[in-house]
């Protein structure tokens, strides 16, 4: 299967402004196609309100270049997810599957 759907990979960081206080920011972002394949859903109570989540799995190719970790955020439909476990798979095609979870609306 070819890949099908764009995405983009974002660093976060933590800087601080001119005043001292700590904001998260857009580091390093990348666009590149892969594979999304949705791995479920579920919901939880917090504080008296439904919470629903979404787990995603994307297959994309390697790059040596990139350090992809757990602060990376994964855009994909306008949803932004977090990245919940980073696997290297030897395939000819594929050789990352990026496992995501409970999207953010993207404003």
């Amino acid at each position: 299967m070819i890949p099908k759907a764009q995405i983009r990979l974002e660093k976060w960081a933590m800087v601080k402004d001119g005043n001292g206080n700590s904001i998260e920011s857009v580091n390093t972002a990348y666009n590149m196609w892969a594979e999304p394949v949705k791995m479920g859903g579920g919901r939880s109570d917090s504080n008296g309100q439904t919470k629903l989540n979404t787990s995603v799995q994307f297959k994309i190719r390697f790059r040596p270049d990139w350090k992809v970790n757990g602060m990376w955020k994964m855009i994909y439909n306008g949803a932004r997810y977090s990245i919940t476990q980073i696997q290297r798979v030897k395939e000819k095609r594929f050789n990352w599957i990026i496992n995501c979870e409970s999207p953010e609306t993207v404003a």
